[in-house]
């Protein structure tokens, strides 16, 4: 009889823990590619983003004991300020090198493998559709006019936060960024990547007053179809619906 360990989560962290020796290993799959660490999208629609807005908040302590995974919602939009300043929190550039940037949310090597991409159903002064937000020109790029909010609550295995809310983030993982230099072991980095990115956001809805709730359970292929990526090179990993909280 087969054991659990014996399935592919238990197989993977087997196979890509380090030791002094493995991490000399390079792996047998030959050279990897790199990618660019912006994704654009040249000839798409661009919204300029107004600069993030930073309110004064409750102190982190007091953010960080208010923190919940909120899932009722109002139908009240948010500011489109409002969603720069959540945008910037969670991947926002903060300091500019020679030939690097960092950002609000730590990366492995700097490697920035996590793409964002909204669902906007209630925000002011924005069409609902998808959008990529790209991070180096602080803008959003419009994917599609449509409104997916049905679609993507269905492929959230019909959690009504999804459409209730005011903006659902998308979040992809393009592993080509990562896996050039961690090979195997790239996907635990990915994923604590995405983590990062989603922490963040949490605190900073929450020092605004918003509700956020992370997601984890979907379709994949049905997402990958809305933003419109290949599911392989570039795949969705994690989901949040944002809104105004209701009583």
């Amino acid at each position: 009889m087969k054991s659990y360990k014996d399935g592919i989560a238990f197989q993977y962290m087997k196979e890509t823990k380090y030791d002094r020796t493995s991490m000399l290993r390079r792996g047998d799959f030959g050279p990897v590619p790199r990618v660019p660490v912006y994704k654009r999208y040249p000839d798409a629609p661009r919204t300029d983003l107004p600069k993030p807005a930073f309110p004064e908040t409750g102190s982190l302590w007091s953010i960080l004991k208010e923190r919940r995974s909120r899932r009722r919602y109002t139908s009240e939009p948010i500011g489109t300020q409002t969603l720069a300043t959540l945008l910037w929190a969670t991947q926002g550039l903060t300091l500019h090198g020679p030939g690097y940037q960092f950002r609000t949310a730590p990366s492995a090597g700097a490697l920035y493998p996590v793409e964002t991409y909204l669902s906007l159903h209630h925000v002011e002064g924005l069409e609902q559709g998808v959008y990529h937000f790209n991070v180096a020109d602080f803008v959003l790029e419009e994917i599609s006019p449509q409104d997916y909010a049905a679609f993507l609550t269905g492929a959230a295995l019909d959690q009504g936060m999804v459409a209730k809310g005011a903006v659902l983030f998308i979040w992809t993982a393009v592993f080509l960024r990562s896996l050039w230099k961690y090979r195997d072991r790239s996907v635990r980095y990915v994923c604590m990547d995405a983590g990062h990115i989603v922490q963040n956001l949490q605190l900073a809805a929450t020092a605004l007053g918003l509700g956020c709730c992370p997601i984890g359970a979907f379709y994949d292929d049905e997402i990958n179809g809305v933003i419109r990526v290949d599911g392989q090179e570039e795949t969705a990993i994690y989901l949040a619906a944002v809104g105004n909280v209701a009583s």
